[in-house]
């Protein structure tokens, strides 16, 4: 952030990978082999915006910023980064 000319600017940072919540809580489920748990879906939220991603075209053009990880990857470590977290407070074994 040495450059004067972007502070103060804001950037969006993704792979762009357009995921629903579900979609997302079900490669969670599936990256922690967890069969034995399923969302439970109310469809109770108003005024909910239907679609929506974060572009990372200003990130690419100005900085020449590139995503390091698949949405599946970033995951996994962000899984293992709380497993680690929980098992440390005694949370799980």
């Amino acid at each position: 952030m040495d450059d004067a000319s972007i502070c103060g600017e804001a950037f969006n940072f993704s792979n762009e990978t357009q995921m629903s919540v579900l979609q997302i809580v079900q490669t969670i489920l599936e990256l922690m082999k967890r069969t034995d748990l399923q969302p439970e879906i109310l469809n109770t939220p108003k005024g909910a915006i239907k679609h929506q991603y974060l572009s990372a075209q200003k990130a690419r053009d100005v900085l020449g910023w590139r995503p390091k990880y698949t949405v599946e990857e970033g995951l996994t470590e962000t899984i293992a980064w709380y497993q680690e977290f929980f098992k440390a407070q005694g949370k799980v074994k």
